[in-house]
């Protein structure tokens, strides 16, 4: 029952960072680097909790999660080093990378990418209708009213995250009941 708390308690904590993340992204288009550095942390004690219950279903094998953020390392690294994404949008897919696996990794993509669609047109609004009046000085807002062309992808990286915790099966019934068993 104990891992159980744990691996549950690792799940809101994960959610929450996400929750916290795409908020300081919205806020001022930064992402904090200790919400990324705890990414990976909490998932190796959820991936801990989820060993020493014998609940082997939870996850994939171990080697799946890393070679699941090596590929994100690498692509977003390219990604970044070309200008395409920032440094904490980077770092933040390649942390969410580890909860994922090689399995899950194009769900977490493509929730991630249909988010930075709906974001991306959220954007394009605000920057030709500039419907806010007293948008706080150097918010996301103010920059794209301002004539930027900026989107906070923490946003989206976080809503494909947490679709992608749904569709890997973490909070369901059966993956909770797995921890019961051992």
């Amino acid at each position: 029952m104990l891992y159980l708390v744990v691996y549950i308690f690792c799940l809101v904590l994960a959610c929450a960072v996400a929750v916290r993340a795409a908020l300081s992204d919205f806020r001022g288009m930064v992402i904090p680097n200790a919400l990324v550095a705890s990414l990976p942390i909490i998932f190796f004690v959820a991936y801990g909790a989820a060993y020493f219950a014998d609940a082997g279903g939870v996850f994939m094998a171990l080697s799946s999660h890393l070679w699941a953020a090596l590929m994100a390392f690498v692509i977003t690294f390219i990604m970044f080093a070309t200008k395409m994404v920032g440094a904490g949008d980077a770092k933040l897919i390649t942390a969410f990378s580890f909860w994922f696996g090689v399995k899950y990794a194009l769900a977490f993509l493509c929730y991630m990418a249909f988010a930075g669609g709906v974001l991306g047109c959220v954007a394009l609004f605000i920057k030709n209708k500039k419907p806010f009046k007293n948008a706080t000085e150097g918010s996301w807002i103010a920059r794209l009213q301002g004539g930027e062309a900026v989107v906070p992808y923490g946003i989206a990286i976080s809503v494909g995250a947490v679709f992608a915790f749904v569709r890997a099966g973490y909070f369901s019934p059966e993956t909770l009941t797995m921890f019961l068993g051992g």
